[in-house]
Parts: structure tokens; sequence; C-alpha cells
């Protein structure tokens, strides 16, 4: 495949890019709202399973689109809604997590090789994982109030405190998120090239 000519964002690509954020947007509320009854695995495994997911539609947005920038959009828009729910202080968080990850896609034609794809989007799941981590660093008590009223028990707030809190346990963390991520890029290839590409969604 050639490298998809200019290096601006067409509206075309604007628009597959929303889509695809979207759709992987509403699949992690749903996991974080399954996950979260089950302490372990929502702070362990939530940003994990989003990274394992979410990979096949960041893998459609990045064959149709293959311009540097997505990774960086894909992280600041989800600053953005972090920033509307309450959450301000994360936006230059995942403004970060947006440059770190597009530096690591530096090159011709990154968002059409798989090896670097998954470099880019387990660094990117790793930073959603972290970033649970940020209110709690940032405002331990407004987070706990904020948290407490929308659904979180006192065992899974004291769970993410020690996590939070112990490198040990992030470190675990981060090795979980980026190992699903990885996974979930290798499934989706496959994916791509037996269902997408044969239904005409990628060229």
């Amino acid at each position: 495949m050639s490298e998809t000519k200019g290096s601006k964002f067409s509206i075309r690509d604007v628009i597959t890019v929303a889509a695809m954020l979207v759709i992987n947007y509403m699949i992690a509320m749903v996991i974080s709202a399954v996950t979260l009854p089950f302490s372990e695995v929502y702070l362990y495994g939530s940003a994990a399973i989003d990274g394992f997911l979410g990979a096949v539609f960041f893998l459609v947005a990045a064959n149709r689109v293959n311009k540097h920038g997505l990774l960086f959009v894909w992280a600041v828009v989800y600053g953005l809604i972090q920033a509307l729910m309450g959450y301000a202080f994360l936006l230059p968080y995942f403004l970060v997590v947006g440059v770190i990850t597009e530096l690591s896609m530096i090159g011709k034609n990154t968002y059409r090789k798989p090896v670097r794809n998954m470099i880019g989007w387990a660094l990117n799941s790793i930073g959603n994982f972290v970033g649970c981590a940020v209110p709690l660093w940032w405002a331990w008590d407004s987070y706990k109030e904020m948290a407490l009223n929308s659904g979180f028990s006192q065992e899974t707030l004291d769970m993410q405190f020690l996590m939070s809190t112990h490198p040990g346990l992030m470190l675990l963390g981060c090795a979980i998120t980026g190992l699903l991520a990885v996974l979930g890029v290798l499934f989706g290839q496959r994916l791509l090239r037996r269902h997408f590409q044969k239904a005409g969604i990628l060229e």
C-alpha cells in the first residue's frame, strides 16, 4: 500500500477517526460498567480489555487514514472527554500521552506497519491505565467523593489507592494492559485481512 497522499486530515479522514473513536469509547464505557462490580478485574483489566477490543477500531482508522497525528488525536479526544466529566487536570496528561504515542510512530507508512501499530497502541493503552491513577495522585479527596457518587464501592477505592501508591502493582497493570493491547493488534490484523478488506471497509 502506498502512503496516503497529503499530510492533513481530509473530511473523510475526520469522519473515519470520529466513527472509530465513538465505537471505541462506547465499548470502553460498557467494559467499565461490566467490570466495576469486580474490583480486581476493573482495576487491572478494564484498560487491558479495552486495549484488546479497541485495537480493531484503531487499526481500521490507522489503515484507512495512514497519517501522522492519529494517535495524538485519539489521546487528546479521550482527555477532552475526561475533562468534560470533571477531570480537567487529565487533559494535559493525555496531551503528553498523545505526544509520546505519536513519537513512537515517526517514519513513513508506520500506521500500516503491524509492529509499529503494536507499539503505538500499547503505549496508548498503558497511558489509559496510568490515567486511572492520576486523579488519585492529583486530588485524592475530590476524586474519592466523585467516585463514590458514581457507583464505586469503598473496597474498589481502597484497592485503587493501594495500586496507585505501589510501584509494583502499577507495573503489573501496565504489563497486563500492554500485553493485551499487543494481542489485540495481532487479532485485529487477522480480522482486517479476513473480513474488512473483503467487505471493502479497507482499501
